[in-house]
């Protein structure tokens, strides 16, 4: 059977999304009663306890996914790390997700790479390299320069792909300079097409010494955007297996609400959670709110 899943990157960063009495540590358990996808961010920035990330699969149902971002000593973000030493780091990250993987929830192990990993011959290696020693993985590789799809390498780079068996990222990002990628709707591994919405928000693509990670990403989709995607996820939907549809605009509850969004645009029962505003005090009254 051929699924849509509609997800955040991240549970932690929705302040507005979960009520006040919600510990952090509930709010994986919270999330995934309205959705069925996520995206762990955190492994990005450390290789994770293998104890939480057994705890992340034992907290949620049997039908939850998660995809795991690959951490960024292996993609690359590291500048003082070769591709060897890199590579070093597989077995370590490997064993802090086997909990994962033994539950059978791991989506795919996504590698995002950094903005100055441009076409080259060692890059495209080191990519197989990544390939071959997770090879019993979903591996999506998300492209952040613009060299990979540039005139015919566009093409070369989803032949490659696809020799490969490497899911291609499709994202949604503000087309401005060599860091960002257009969005190229192709499958690439028929097991799974991904798609990234990262906000259209072009003033802050490249903004320095934000306040809040989420700034850069500050953009709340309007539906009829959204909705331009949604003969798009119908083509996906006929030539993968699974479709996962991930929004990364992760500033206040922008993200979980445009994924709301999303589900009724493609039809799938959706029971929004109502923010944290709408939750009054029984006690309160509702001018406090206004």
């Amino acid at each position: 059977m051929r699924q849509v899943l509609c997800g955040t990157c991240a549970w932690g960063d929705h302040e507005d999304f979960y009520p006040k009495k919600v510990k952090p540590n509930e709010r994986l358990e919270y999330y995934a009663k309205y959705f069925p996808l996520v995206e762990v961010d955190s492994s990005f920035y450390a290789i994770p306890n293998p104890k939480y990330v057994e705890r992340w699969a034992a907290t949620t149902g049997s039908a939850f996914t998660f995809n795991m971002k690959a951490y960024k000593g292996m993609t690359g973000h590291e500048r003082t790390l070769d591709p060897k030493q890199r590579q070093e780091l597989f077995p370590l990250y490997r064993h802090a997700i086997q909990p994962m993987v033994e539950a059978g929830k791991l989506g795919a192990l996504l590698f995002q790479l950094p903005p100055w990993y441009v076409l080259n011959r060692e890059n495209v290696d080191y990519l197989r390299r990544c390939r071959d020693f997770f090879h019993d993985l979903t591996v999506a590789v998300e492209f952040r320069h613009r060299s990979w799809f540039d005139g015919e390498m566009r093409e070369k780079t989803l032949q490659f792909l696809r020799r490969e068996e490497i899911v291609n990222t499709i994202v949604d990002e503000p087309q401005v300079g060599d860091a960002s990628i257009p969005a190229v709707v192709e499958v690439t591994e028929s097991s799974l097409a991904l798609v990234r919405f990262h906000g259209r928000n072009e003033e802050t693509w490249y903004i320095k010494d934000a306040k809040h990670a989420g700034e850069r990403f500050r953009y709340h989709y309007r539906k009829e955007e959204l909705a331009e995607w949604v003969p798009q996820v119908a083509e996906l939907k006929g030539k993968a297996q699974r479709v996962h549809l991930l929004m990364n605009n992760n500033f206040s509850n922008y993200a979980v609400q445009n994924a709301f969004d999303m589900m009724e645009l493609l039809g799938q029962e959706v029971e929004r959670a109502p923010l944290s505003t709408d939750q009054l005090d029984l006690f309160s009254s509702a001018e406090d709110f206004s």
